[in-house]
């Protein structure tokens, strides 16, 4: 599974210990799950942990950087494909996650998104930490 992670699961998890958010990042940690980010999802994660809670920097920015590919900003082409499908603000986000070829973006904000079943699955992290267990059992 290849999983575009939002800025939104990344802070809940450097947040949280005990959820959802927390638990998909571990897997990525682990390689058990590919996940990506772009740089504007770094960027993102760091200025929210840095307003919010600056000691926890560090320990991000070690898992941005071990736990997670970070790939290139979307191009135009990204953009112009991506812009249909998202709220404006998110367009660079799920630009990102197809120009990488996730098969999930994984989000606190699922409304913000709406691209076809074709595309990409938008899932919040508790629904694919469900797919990921269903997945396992059945394999």
């Amino acid at each position: 599974m290849r999983i575009f992670f939002d800025s939104s699961v990344i802070i809940a998890g450097a947040f949280s210990r005990s959820g959802a958010s927390y638990i998909l990042l571990q897997l990525s940690n682990l390689t058990l799950i590919d996940g990506r980010i772009s740089p504007e999802v770094r960027i993102e994660s760091e200025r929210n942990v840095l307003a919010k809670v600056p000691a926890a920097l560090p320990a991000l920015r070690v898992l941005l950087k071990e736990g997670l590919l970070e790939g290139l900003t979307p191009t135009k082409a990204a953009l112009d494909q991506a812009k249909p499908y998202a709220d404006a603000k998110d367009v660079p986000i799920l630009a990102a996650a197809l120009m990488q070829e996730c098969t999930h973006l994984v989000t606190l904000n699922q409304k913000d998104f709406w691209p076809t079943a074709t595309m990409i699955t938008v899932v919040r992290p508790g629904d694919l930490l469900k797919e990921f267990r269903n997945k396992l059992y059945r394999e």
